[in-house]
């Protein structure tokens, strides 16, 4: 039950992670690395719908 709790935790870590990266960096162009990395930083923020903008 522990180790349920350790994994939870580490995910709302992550996604807190995310969806700060994501809210205080600018949208990037589309074609490159780094707008990759920022569509799975988006992902794993769950940003959807109107969060993303």
């Amino acid at each position: 039950m522990d180790q349920l709790i350790d994994l939870l935790n580490i995910v709302t870590a992550i996604i807190a992670a995310c969806s700060t990266i994501a809210a205080l960096t600018p949208t990037p162009t589309d074609d490159s690395l780094v707008a990759k990395a920022y569509k799975v930083i988006d992902m794993l923020a769950i940003n959807i719908g109107k969060a993303k903008e």
